[in-house]
């Protein structure tokens, strides 16, 4: 009996850290693009509007998708569609490394969107379904690792290619990096059909004594729940994805930092993501209520967007990278509450939920792309940082409002 259970737990630790490095590996072939722009642009000189909009075409698909495989992943058979959708998002950092013009990219980055749409929902609907109750706190946290592992890897590659001239170097390791993770994929996952379903826990008597809720009332709790979490994912995506895309230009640009060290530095944002991901946890056991907690980072994100605002207008390029480095880790925590930590927690339909709460945040990541790019073709950085406390601003009080009317 005691060696069974050794020998599931190894099977759970193994299907988390697989589960983790599948997400990293793809986020370094969706960033590929982001990491690289500012170098993209100087190589073929793009206006920031047609560059941005390689990100938007990318969201765009990703975002429908998220709502069309939500309610579809249950049904995945997850080791080959997880293989296969790798190997469509190396087919487009392929096909995007010889193409080296964005008005081309963006059409592969519509597939490598559609592609990688069904990726998160998949692997949560997993988790929840093999991981057992006690080790699903492992599996918020390793998930939550990801955006940083994979977007520092797309970074680093991104700037090491920007430096020795090759920018488009950057899609050629992003499609050895997917290809690679295929194959561990693969023979890591051989098990994974005789693994036993984790089980729903039962309920507590308390709560099994109460009076049954009404199908309708069950129906219009969960719309609300989508609704107002959606409202809160999307500023999420937006709030985080604008600040990802676009400071490594605003370093070069008004700061006059060089093209590779401006992506270099760039790298801060997703590392500290992680710590944004432990603070969040940290948190929730004081703070038990989600909305509560979101408008608490809120908050302090709109403090921290009101001063990186400050400290551009100042020529202050520590404090800008500082501002903008705070901003990550709360996005990221906020993230981590939304996509990870409510979805597994939820005894069943985890993957539908996680869908459905990361296809709205890449609604906000849709509009980080073209949004900002056109307020900065036209206006600069100035008014273009000047919304971004003002967004913040309204998500805090969206936030408490809605946890007042909870309440």
């Amino acid at each position: 009996m005691k060696e069974q259970r050794s020998v599931q737990e190894r099977d759970a630790t193994i299907l988390i850290l697989l589960c983790a490095a599948v997400y990293a590996a793809a986020y370094v072939g969706r960033y590929s693009y982001t990491a690289s722009m500012v170098g993209v642009m100087e190589a073929t000189g793009a206006p920031k509007d047609e560059a941005g909009m390689v990100s938007t075409f990318f969201y765009f698909t990703y975002g429908i998708g998220q709502l069309v495989n939500a309610f579809l992943c249950r049904r995945y058979k997850v080791r080959p569609v997880i293989a296969g959708i790798l190997l469509v998002s190396l087919a487009a950092n392929a096909a995007a490394s010889f193409l080296q013009n964005p008005l081309w990219i963006r059409w592969v980055w519509l597939l490598n969107g559609a592609a990688q749409s069904a990726l998160w929902c998949t692997l949560i609907e997993l988790l929840s379904r093999k991981i057992p109750i006690e080790k699903k706190g492992r599996a918020i946290f390793a998930m939550s690792t990801t955006l940083a592992i994979g977007t520092t890897a797309a970074y680093s590659v991104a700037a090491l290619s920007i430096a020795a001239g090759h920018v488009f170097w950057t899609f050629r390791a992003a499609s050895i990096v997917l290809g690679a993770m295929v194959v561990i994929w693969l023979l890591g996952t051989r098990r994974l059909s005789r693994m036993p379903d984790a089980g729903v826990p039962a309920r507590p008597a308390e709560a099994a004594a109460k009076a049954p809720v009404s199908q309708k009332a069950v129906l219009l709790g969960s719309l609300g729940a989508i609704l107002t979490g959606g409202v809160l994912a999307i500023g999420n995506g937006f709030l985080r994805d604008t600040l990802v895309t676009w400071t490594p230009s605003l370093l070069f640009e008004h700061f006059g930092l060089p093209e590779s060290a401006s992506v270099i530095i760039t790298l801060i944002l997703p590392l500290i993501s992680v710590c944004g991901s432990l603070l969040v946890v940290t948190l929730h056991r004081r703070i038990r209520t989600y909305t509560i907690l979101e408008g608490i980072l809120y908050a302090v994100s709109t403090a921290a967007l009101a001063g990186l605002l400050g400290a551009y207008r100042a020529h202050l390029t520590l404090a800008v990278i500082l501002c903008a480095a705070l901003n990550a880790c709360l996005m990221a925590g906020i993230n981590n509450v939304i996509t990870s930590m409510i979805p597994l927690e939820r005894a069943e339909g985890a993957g539908l939920f996680a869908g459905v709460m990361d296809a709205f945040c890449y609604v906000g990541n849709t509009l980080s792309g073209f949004l900002p790019g056109i307020l900065l073709e036209r206006y600069g950085y100035g008014v273009l940082l000047t919304m971004l406390p003002v967004c913040a601003l309204f998500f805090t009080l969206f936030a408490f409002l809605i946890s007042r009317r909870k309440a």
